[in-house]
């Protein structure tokens, strides 16, 4: 997977938590509904990343919170130094540690 590819699939994914608030903030609860969707994405990451690659991927989503609000607090660390702090440094990691199994060029 390319580089702008990764970026603006991930740009979108975030797109739908905040579509998804702002429906249930008019008492429009779309989140069950939306669960098929967020399965079927969750199922397509795991099958273009190595399950290690799935792994850092989904703690960068949901634990460090990229989705939502990014979370600074939440750091990961490689040999003393700090990775993974933005989306794009995500990417070079993945890539950098071989957890596509999509080309990446």
């Amino acid at each position: 997977m390319t580089r702008d590819t990764f970026m603006k699939c991930c740009e979108r994914m975030k797109i739908a938590p905040n579509n998804i608030d702002a429906a249930y903030k008019l008492n429009i609860d779309l989140h069950e509904f939306m669960d098929d969707e967020r399965w079927a994405v969750q199922h397509l990451w795991s099958v273009i990343l190595t399950p290690e690659g799935y792994d850092w991927f989904s703690w960068f989503m949901y634990e460090k919170a990229y989705l939502y609000e990014l979370r600074k607090d939440m750091k990961a660390h490689d040999n003393g130094k700090e990775i993974c702090q933005t989306l794009p440094d995500l990417y070079e990691y993945l890539v950098a540690n071989n957890h596509f199994y999509t080309p990446t060029k």
